[in-house]
C-alpha cells in the first residue's frame, strides 16, 4: 500500500473514466517507447535518461529523476533526471538511511504534498527540491524482486497532487522499464559472449594457417638469401614471386578477419548476419562433401551488395562447390569475391580433372542463367586440368566501389 505523507492533503477520491483512460494511454506510450529503445540497441546511460524523460511526460511532472546506489551502498547517486532542475539534480547524492530515495527504495512507494518540506528529506537535499511540491517515489524492482533503484517525479508547488492511480501506473512503468533494461543487460552478455568464442576461433585460424604461412615465407627468403649468390636469377625471381604471393594471401585472410570483427551497422544484427559471414558459411557447410576447406578472398566492400544479388551471389558460390565436390576430384579449391567499379564477379577455381565432359558443363548451366538474370556474364576456363569459372554482375553506380 502507498505510504502516504502529510496526509493533510487533499487526495483526489475519484478519476474519471476518460481522464484515467488517457493516463493508461501516456503510460503505456511510455513503455513501448523505451522498449523500442532497448530494441534499438540504445545504451545503458542513455536508456536511464530515456526512462526519466518518459516518466515525467506521463506523468504530467515538471520534473522526474532515476536514482541508483553508487560503489558503497550506503548511498545513492541520481544518474538521471529530466525537466525543470535536471541539471541540479543529476549526480547529486542521498544516503540510504534517511532520504525519501532510501525510504521508496527499502520499503513502499511514496506520495507527498511537498517535497521541500517533506521529514524525511535528507537535510542538504532542501536547497536541490525547494520549487517542488506534490510528488511520488516507487522502487524500480527485478522480477526476482531485488530493488535496483528508485524512479521519482514532482510538480512545481501550487499544482494539482498525484493519487493513488498515478502511483500505480508509475510503479508498472517502473518495472516494465527495469526488464527492458534487463534485456539490454542480457543481449549484452551474449554479445560479449559471442565476441571472446570468435576471439577463439580468430586464435585457431591465426595459429593454424596465417602464422604458418608467415613461418614458411620466412624459410623460403632465407633460403633465397643463402643461395642468391649461386642460383639462377630467373630461378630466383620466380621464388621470390611465389613468396610475394603467399604474403599477399596472408594479408587477405588478415584482412577478412578485421572486416569480422567491424560492429555490425544494424542493432542488433549479428556478424553472421552480413553478407560476408554467409559467404563463409556456404563455403564452411561444403567442406565435408570436398574433404578439404577451399581458401576464400574477399576484395572490395562486398557489404555493398544488395538483397537482390545477394541471394544469386550464395547460390553461384554453393553450386559451383557442389559441382567440383561431385565431379572435379580436385585436392584444393578457392573462393575469390571482388567488389569494385565494374560490379561483382565471383571466381571458383579448383586442381581438378576439368571440365571436359557434358554432365558437369549442364550442372553449371543455372550459374550462366543467374548471371543473365542480373545483365551479368559466366565463363568457364577449363584448359585441361583444373577449371575456373567467372560470375559477373553489374551493380548500381551507388553500390559499387574501390576495393580496399
Amino acid at each position: 500500500m502507498t505510504r502516504l505523507l502529510h496526509s493533510s492533503v487533499k487526495m483526489p477520491t475519484s478519476t474519471s473514466g476518460d481522464e484515467a483512460h488517457h493516463r493508461r494511454e501516456a503510460w503505456l506510450q511510455a513503455t513501448v517507447e523505451i522498449t523500442s529503445a532497448m530494441l534499438a540497441g540504445t545504451g545503458t546511460d542513455e536508456l536511464w535518461s530515456l526512462i526519466a524523460s518518459r516518466a515525467r511526460a506521463a506523468s504530467n511532472a515538471d520534473v522526474a529523476l532515476v536514482m541508483l546506489p553508487t560503489d558503497d551502498p550506503n548511498w545513492l547517486t541520481t544518474v538521471a533526471a529530466a525537466g525543470e532542475g535536471a541539471d541540479t539534480l543529476l549526480g547529486q547524492r542521498v544516503p540510504l538511511n534517511g532520504s525519501i530515495t532510501g525510504l521508496t527504495l527499502t520499503g513502499e512507494p511514496q506520495l507527498w504534498k511537498d517535497w521541500a518540506e517533506h521529514t524525511d528529506l535528507y537535510p542538504p537535499a532542501r536547497s536541490w527540491v525547494a520549487p517542488f511540491g506534490p510528488g511520488m517515489g516507487v522502487p524500480m524492482v527485478d522480477p526476482e524482486g531485488v530493488r535496483l533503484g528508485a524512479l521519482g517525479v514532482a510538480k512545481r508547488r501550487g499544482r494539482p497532487n498525484f493519487d493513488d492511480l498515478d502511483v500505480a501506473m508509475l510503479s508498472s512503468f517502473a518495472s516494465q522499464a527495469v526488464l527492458a533494461k534487463q534485456q539490454e543487460e542480457h543481449r549484452a552478455q551474449a554479445e560479449g559472449l559471442r565476441l571472446l568464442e570468435e576471439r577463439d576461433r580468430i586464435a585457431r585460424d591465426m595459429h593454424d594457417h596465417v602464422l604458418q604461412e608467415l613461418f614458411a615465407a620466412g624459410i623460403r627468403l632465407q633460403s633465397m638469401a643463402a643461395a642468391a649468390d649461386a642460383e639462377p636469377r630467373a630461378q630466383l625471381r620466380q621464388r621470390l614471386l611465389e613468396t610475394v604471393a603467399t604474403l599477399d594471401d596472408v594479408i587477405g585472410q588478415i584482412r577478412m578477419t578485421i572486416f569480422g570483427l567491424r560492429p555490425s551497422p544494424v542493432p542488433y544484427q549479428q556478424p553472421g548476419d552480413g553478407v560476408r559471414q554467409r559467404v563463409l558459411d556456404v563455403v564452411r557447410d561444403a567442406t565435408p562433401s570436398l574433404g578439404y576447406a577451399p581458401s576464400i578472398h574477399f576484395n572490395g566492400p562486398i557489404e555493398l551488395v544488395d538483397d537482390a544479388i545477394t541471394g544469386d551471389l550464395l547460390a553461384v558460390v554453393r553450386e559451383a562447390l557442389s559441382n567440383t565436390a561431385r565431379h572435379a576430384h580436385a585436392t584444393q579449391a578457392s573462393v575469390d569475391i571482388t567488389v569494385n567499379g565494374s560490379g561483382l564477379t565471383v571466381r571458383v577455381c579448383d586442381n581438378g580433372r576439368g571440365i571436359g565432359d557434358t554432365t558437369r558443363r549442364s550442372g553449371l548451366r543455372n550459374l550462366r542463367v543467374r548471371a543473365e538474370r542480373h545483365h551479368g556474364t559466366f565463363t568457364i576456363d577449363s584448359p585441361g586440368e583444373g577449371a575456373d569459372l567467372t560470375w559477373n554482375v553489374p551493380l548500381p553506380p551507388e553500390r559499387a566501389g574501390d576495393p580496399v
